[in-house]
């Protein structure tokens, strides 16, 4: 093609052909221009196309992560609701209907699950991976953007959620010692001790005790209803995500 145009140059100088030949070199110009605009937006549409599909796979990522956290607080509530059935278990303690043998019972039965809390925590790999490649505006719709940056910069430990791991290890600190009864400590260890007796515990007269109870399934309330309000905020950033995958 190169050989063709300078031929048809060498053949119009050598006709002194002036006129013709600054016609045929103007459009010359124009076909390189023409060529070079075709070629810089074919350039941009790759572009484009690369950035779209990057988008596209971390959005997916992403998507993929805020399914996993939503099974996570499914998950949490049906544990919640486990939890506040062993603490009423507890509560029950203090029922003046009851011997102290049948309490320590429930103690035995119910204290390993007692014990036991969750809290939430998402996710966050895809999206930190998406930060520190610094690609966060590949994100394009802003209101998701908005969506992911809040979700994923909430500190999750300073919550409610702290409030249930302290409140929790409060109450074992300050309560489980006196779950060691003579009789207890005779069963599990073999020792022989001067420990009060089963027949001797208060553990019912400890209003602390009972508060801090009341005080345990209240927090559960909250925790439940801070992950039904995350999980919201979960189920409105997959809708836009998903409408992202389907329609790019």
């Amino acid at each position: 093609m190169i050989k063709f145009f300078r031929r048809i140059r060498q053949k119009l100088l050598s006709e002194n052909k002036f006129s013709k030949y600054l016609l045929y070199a103007i459009g010359e110009i124009v076909l390189v221009v023409i060529g070079i605009l075709i070629a810089l937006q074919v350039n941009d549409w790759n572009e484009e196309r690369k950035s779209l599909d990057k988008e596209q796979q971390y959005l997916t990522e992403i998507k993929n992560s805020l399914v996993s956290d939503s099974i996570q607080i499914q998950s949490i509530l049906e544990f919640n609701k486990e939890k506040v059935l062993v603490v009423q278990r507890f509560i029950g303690l203090f029922a003046d209907t009851l011997t102290n043998k049948e309490r320590f019972e429930i103690i035995k039965k119910y204290s390993i699950p007692f014990t036991n809390y969750e809290v939430f925590l998402p996710n966050n790999t895809a999206w930190n991976n998406l930060v520190s490649a610094e690609n966060v505006n590949l994100v394009k719709d802003r209101n998701l953007r908005n969506i992911l940056m809040e979700y994923y910069g909430f500190d999750y430990n300073s919550s409610i959620q702290e409030r249930i791991k302290t409140m929790n290890r409060k109450v074992i600190d300050e309560n489980f010692p006196s779950f060691f009864t003579k009789e207890y400590v005779q069963a599990n260890l073999g020792i022989s001790t001067d420990m009060p007796s089963i027949e001797e515990s208060t553990i019912h007269l400890n209003q602390v005790f009972l508060s801090d109870l009341f005080g345990i399934t209240f927090l559960l309330s909250l925790q439940d209803q801070f992950l039904v309000d995350i999980n919201t905020d979960i189920n409105e950033a997959l809708k836009i995500i998903n409408q992202r995958l389907e329609n790019p």
